[in-house]
This record gives C-alpha cells, sequence and structure tokens, in this order.
C-alpha cells in the first residue's frame, strides 16, 4: 500500500510546484511624509496608451479602481479634485520550464543498510522537462496631487493571465483591492 501511496505523493507534490511560483506580486511607494487624510476626491488621469488592454479590460480596469477608491472614502470630482489617479498595463512573454519526474528519487528503494524500503537507496525512472510561454501581465497604478504637480502614492501588481476573461477580471480586480490594502500608507 505504502509503495504505491508514495509515488502518487510526490506526483501531486511535483504538479503544484510550478503554481507556487505564479502568485500574484504586489509592490507599493509612497511620498514619505505626505498626509493622506487631505485626499478626498480624485479625477481620471491618462497616462499611457496602453496598447496591451483592450477597451474591455480597461472598462474592467476602471470599475475595479472605481470601486476600490469608494471604498476608502474617495468620490470623483471631474472639476477639482484632490488626486488624479492613472493606471497603465503591460503584457510581457515568460517562458516556464517544468520538470516531472517518474522516479521516486533517493530515499526510497533498496537501501544499503534496512534492505528493501526508506533509506537512500537506488531507483531508476525518467525525468521530463517542457517549456511553455505564458502571457504575464502588469498593471501599474499611480496616484497624483495636481497642486503639487507630484506623484503621491505608486502599486505595481503582477500575474499570469490566462486569455479567459472571467478568470483575468477577477485577477484584475485582486490586484487593485491588494494595492489598496496598503493605502494609505502607514508611515
Amino acid at each position: 500500500m505504502m509503495r504505491h501511496f508514495l509515488p502518487a505523493v510526490c506526483a501531486a507534490t511535483l504538479l503544484t510546484l510550478p503554481s507556487l511560483g505564479l502568485a500574484q506580486k504586489v509592490e507599493t511607494d509612497y511620498a514619505h511624509g505626505t498626509d493622506f487624510s487631505k485626499y478626498k476626491t480624485y479625477n481620471w488621469v491618462k497616462l499611457d496608451e496602453s496598447p496591451s488592454a483592450n477597451q474591455l479590460v480597461q472598462q474592467r480596469i476602471t470599475a475595479a479602481l472605481e470601486e476600490e477608491l469608494a471604498k476608502k472614502g474617495f468620490t470623483k470630482n471631474e472639476t477639482n479634485p484632490d488626486t488624479l489617479v492613472g493606471y497603465e498595463t503591460a503584457i510581457t512573454q515568460q517562458m516556464q520550464l517544468t520538470t516531472f519526474s517518474s522516479s521516486m528519487g533517493p530515499g526510497w528503494g533498496y537501501g544499503p543498510r534496512w534492505g528493501y524500503g526508506w533509506g537512500g537507496g537506488f531507483s531508476s525512472g525518467t525525468s521530463t522537462t517542457t517549456s511553455s510561454t505564458i502571457p504575464k501581465g502588469t498593471l501599474s497604478i499611480s496616484m497624483y496631487d495636481p497642486q503639487q504637480k507630484q506623484l503621491i502614492f505608486r502599486g505595481v501588481a503582477q500575474d499570469t493571465l490566462t486569455g479567459k476573461a472571467e478568470k483575468d477580471t477577477k485577477k484584475i480586480q485582486k490586484a487593485v483591492t491588494k494595492i489598496f490594502q496598503k493605502y494609505p500608507p502607514k508611515g
């Protein structure tokens, strides 16, 4: 029983390893010494054409941003905003290598002192490595003080894209939420 169970556990572990490195990465930075409590209104500022984001993706990003800004107490003010909010997107291609081994590796097999079982034995098997290219999306959100003409807060999120609208929309929402978890900064 144990003889058949261990290879299944090893195979399941190997299959989950590639997904561990694909977690969403979020970083933020801010203008130290800024009084963020004075910012209550916003308006949009166009930062870049964002050629990698089509109109539908841009609408999803805007909706996620408006929702998070509302949660933070911001209201939209097109005539005299406290802050200007903009975003940029980029898509890059990342190579991913995945290796699967059919051997149980050292530690299970015929051992030098203990006989058959656990303990530094030898086993045979094969390893197969495949490469694939996966799209990686980057969303950068910037907040500016229009009076001082200064960047006051910036958040960047990176994640792999699936090409499936529903899944990627959830990733956009998650990225925006994670960025704004760090707003206002605790200086």
